[in-house]
């Protein structure tokens, strides 16, 4: 399988935004496997707590399109949808979190690896996804999302 990574921001702000999806495209359905991610804070951090939220997606929302990169120069073009800056919100499917209303210091960098047999997977169905989010109540940074995954 080919390897790919992409970075995704967006501006904190009260209500959960998205920073990152990586889903399915329009025209060749295809199903992703995520294996890792990280989830950190653009600018100069301060001793405060964001947020985040990792939810899956049944439809990808209205973004910037990110163009993956290869883990390895000799794998084809990644096919999976890959949006950042969300200007419309993703349609979140109900109660399926993979990662659930996590608190972390603004300091912090939060890196997430699989343990074998423990990858994140969306159904091969046009517009199905994984959807990174964030909030804080009165803070305005960009917070960063970069996750790596398999086709």
């Amino acid at each position: 399988m080919a390897k790919y990574q992409a970075k995704g921001d967006q501006t904190l702000t009260t209500t959960f935004v998205t920073a990152l999806t990586v889903g399915s495209n329009a025209t060749t359905a295809q199903r992703n496997s995520l294996y890792r991610f990280t989830l950190s804070i653009g600018l100069t951090p301060s001793d405060s707590q964001i947020t985040w939220e990792g939810q899956r997606c049944s439809a990808l929302g209205t973004s910037t399109a990110v163009v993956p990169g290869l883990m390895d120069a000799g794998d084809r073009a990644a096919q999976a949808a890959v949006g950042e800056n969300h200007t419309v919100e993703p349609t979140l499917t109900a109660d399926a979190f993979f990662l659930e209303e996590m608190a972390l210091n603004a300091r912090a960098t939060f890196m997430w690896n699989a343990f074998p047999g423990e990858i994140l997977n969306h159904a091969a169905t046009v517009g199905m996804g994984l959807a990174f989010k964030a909030l804080h109540a009165t803070r305005t940074e960009d917070f960063l999302v970069q996750a790596y995954w398999d086709e």
